[in-house]
């Protein structure tokens, strides 16, 4: 997985849009309670979407577990045309994705007929795996996603396992890959469908997860190979213990069960989920599907076409204030902020009341060291219109910290981990706060917690320097000053230097990482040139400019190379090297030759100093 470092993900609005711009008078909306489905299909078939969707929610935690209450909102949007889905696809067989927000979730489907359910009912798997607290290998999170995805309603009950033909004809006529390719496989939504193990990886997994779903103690038997492999136990071990084979032996038998065509199916309770006559259906006046549009682009990393849209609504329909939000979010995303504080001042004054402008301000606040009770007052007015949003409950709970708070800071990264308990940064800060605050056990529980929802070195490596500073400080501080003590990781620091490049590729070989900023490039004649910063508190970046989307540190090549402005703390001068002995004159060889002179060492570049922070531009 990636790390992630004070994440600035915005959800703009809550609303649908076509591709085209003008709303269709047909759009409409369905509502039950925390899902909305956004469709120009029509009513029935928009029922039909959410009607499966609650069904889908109800089996899928019967079976395994259910979602967090406190996991945000789910919005589906439900194209009726393959134009309008196509900037969402990641393949040309692909029917549907979702994407995890900060205030919403969203699950974009294409209608397809069945395929729409079936793929709707895919992408809900991966949702309520997202906010897990189990940890899953991607082989058996998209192998339970194909598992539940033919789910079909028979009386009071759901029968779920019924066979896919696509993955039994692959499967009949394809080489099986081997378990250690199967285990390491992680989809990588950057190779956009251009990754030819997919469509074997899909089917191998179905059928091995339908295998292993098979016994009456599934359940028990899912939930041990996800503790083994929380407690640190390596996969091929963990799957030993909780399955009683190696994987290969249970590749085997998957793949006598598809040469037999022997999928057995399972029936399933439904709980009581709420029926079509209750829906609440609206239309979707045009400036509302305009910016839930953005919205939905935004969450999936499409900042280009998000802005256009954006612009044109705010043009069309300028006294509206949820148009002035998203120009000030897009203002942010490019740290204009005294624009951002023109648009998002005047959509509060418009009677704008989203979470996301409120966290919008109150990043705005920080970013330009404004007030830190200001910060907190706008982050506290976010979270009470939207208490889903974690990002805006971690970043109160550091800045709570930073104050001396350490009891109210704990109790935000409480919220903040509700929300999402696979996030080891949450986990991490709610191991500080409890640390600061004198509370030694719950600390350490959130710092072993923060080690097993690491899923990166940096993050490891950042657990880890938690746990030994609390199990240095046997007690908390005390004295005269309040017996409080704010992490060196989380004060804020100013940076000296700034450099301006490409960021290439993030060296994570040593606990220390290295950041390399390409300042020029190549030519036919010189080489790159190259500014590496170094950083051993990635959590103590401060990243700014990335309102419109996640963003993740990722270990090695940056295949994006997005463009930033880093700051930095200039390394100290490198003394003078003593000038090198004269060299001994070189001793003949045995025939008389000089010995070959030895090579030089290559040059190793050290970084230019402590990066601090990064713009995103």
């Amino acid at each position: 997985m990636k790390h992630r470092t004070e994440l600035r993900t915005v959800s703009l609005l809550t609303l649908f849009v076509t591709l085209c711009g003008a709303a269709d008078p047909t759009w409409r909306r369905l509502d039950s309670g925390r899902w909305t489905v956004y469709t120009d299909l029509s009513e029935k078939d928009g029922s039909q979407i959410l009607r499966q969707v609650l069904e889908m929610n109800s089996v899928f935690g019967a079976v395994t577990n259910p979602v967090p209450e406190a996991a945000p909102p789910v919005r589906i949007l439900a194209f009726r045309s393959r134009s309008d889905f196509q900037p969402f696809q990641h393949g040309a067989a692909n029917h549907g994705l979702y994407q995890s927000g900060t205030e919403y979730d969203y699950v974009v489907l294409l209608d397809a007929g069945e395929e729409t359910l079936r793929a709707g009912r895919h992408e809900l798997v991966h949702r309520a795996t997202n906010y897990s607290s189990a940890l899953l290998p991607g082989w058996l999170e998209e192998g339970l996603a194909e598992y539940f995805s033919t789910l079909q309603r028979k009386g009071d009950k759901a029968v779920v396992g019924r066979p896919i033909q696509n993955h039994v004809d692959l499967l009949a006529s394809s080489e099986w890959l081997p378990a250690a390719r199967l285990s390491e496989w992680r989809y990588d939504p950057a190779r956009n469908g251009t990754d030819s193990m997919v469509a074997q990886v899909y089917a191998q997994s179905w059928a091995l997860t339908h295998l292993l779903m098979q016994p009456a103690d599934a359940r028990a038997r899912l939930e041990r190979f996800s503790e083994l492999l929380k407690s640190g136990v390596a996969q091929a071990a963990a799957f030993d213990q909780a399955y009683g084979r190696n994987m290969d032996q249970a590749l085997a038998e998957a793949r006598q069960a598809v040469a037999a065509k022997r999928f057995p199916t399972r029936e399933v309770p439904i709980g009581a989920v709420p029926q079509p006559g209750s829906f609440q259906v609206k239309a979707v006046p045009d400036v509302e599907a305009r910016l839930v549009r953005a919205d939905a682009l935004l969450a999936h990393g499409k900042k280009t076409e998000a802005a256009k849209l954006i612009n044109d609504t705010a043009k069309r329909y300028p006294d509206q204030a949820a148009a002035a939000a998203g120009l000030g979010q897009l203002a942010m995303s490019n740290s204009d902020y005294a624009a951002a504080r023109t648009h998002l001042e005047r959509a509060l004054a418009l009677g704008d009341k989203q979470a996301s402008t409120y966290y919008e301000l109150a990043m705005l606040t920080r970013d330009t060291h404004g007030p830190e009770d200001t910060v907190v007052e706008r982050l506290r007015q976010a979270v009470q219109v939207n208490p889903s949003l974690a990002d805006a409950w971690y970043v109160l709970g550091s800045t709570l910290l930073r104050q001396g708070k350490s009891a109210e800071a704990a109790e935000a990264m409480r919220h903040a981990v509700d929300v999402f308990p696979r996030n080891s940064m949450y986990w991490e800060g709610l191991g500080r706060a409890w640390h600061a605050a004198g509370q030694r056990e719950p600390a350490r529980m959130a710092a072993q917690r923060a080690m097993q929802t690491a899923t990166t070195p940096e993050q490891s490596a950042m657990a880890q320097g938690l746990g030994r500073e609390i199990e240095q400080n046997q007690r908390p501080r005390t004295g005269g000053k309040p017996g409080v003590v704010t992490p060196k990781t989380w004060e804020p620091r100013q940076a000296e230097a700034t450099v301006t490049g490409k960021l290439v590729q993030v060296d994570c070989a040593t606990s220390t990482l290295k950041f390399h900023i390409q300042t020029a490039a190549a030519t036919a004649k010189t080489k790159a040139q190259v500014t590496i910063l170094s950083s051993d508190k990635p959590n103590q970046i401060m990243l700014r400019g990335n309102s419109g989307q996640k963003r993740e540190f990722i270990c090695g090549p940056q295949r994006a190379a997005p463009m930033v402005e880093a700051g930095y703390v200039p390394a100290p001068a490198a003394p003078e090297p003593p000038a090198p002995p004269a060299a001994a004159p070189a001793k003949p060889t045995k025939k008389g030759r000089p010995a070959p002179k030895a090579k030089p060492a290559p040059a190793v570049q050290a970084p230019a100093g402590e990066l601090i922070s990064l713009d995103f531009k």
